[in-house]
């Protein structure tokens, strides 16, 4: 991807969200679905700036794990959030799915 490609997706981008926040009236909370948006958006531009500014780095697939540990620890620490809230119960559609996933991910990476 060029850089000219890159910065008039960000612009796309930039321009859905200005959309988004006109329609969100100026006293209203934010949806939760605004706010992961919201906090997709920063992760993502934070991401392309940091793999733009270290993609000739010698340890690139290094950062690239750096940023999906990280990423994945948000998504846990948001999911750990919502399962003490019970806003996510064990009834919740996907939830097994993901608990094999974190049971294998801990086998694999040997942490417990």
């Amino acid at each position: 991807m060029s850089y000219e490609d890159l910065r008039k997706g960000v612009g796309q981008i930039r321009n859905a969200l200005d959309v988004l926040e006109a329609n969100v009236g100026k006293d209203d909370r934010p949806s939760e679905g605004v706010r992961d948006l919201g906090l997709a958006v920063d992760d993502l531009r934070r991401s392309v700036w940091a793999v733009l500014t270290t993609r000739h780095s010698g340890n690139y697939q290094d950062f690239l794990a750096r940023i999906r540990i990280r990423r994945a620890t948000e998504c846990c620490e948001d999911m750990l959030a919502d399962l003490h809230a019970e806003t996510v119960t064990s009834n919740t559609p996907g939830l097994p799915v993901f608990h094999a996933t974190i049971r294998e991910l801990v086998k694999l990476a040997g942490v417990m």
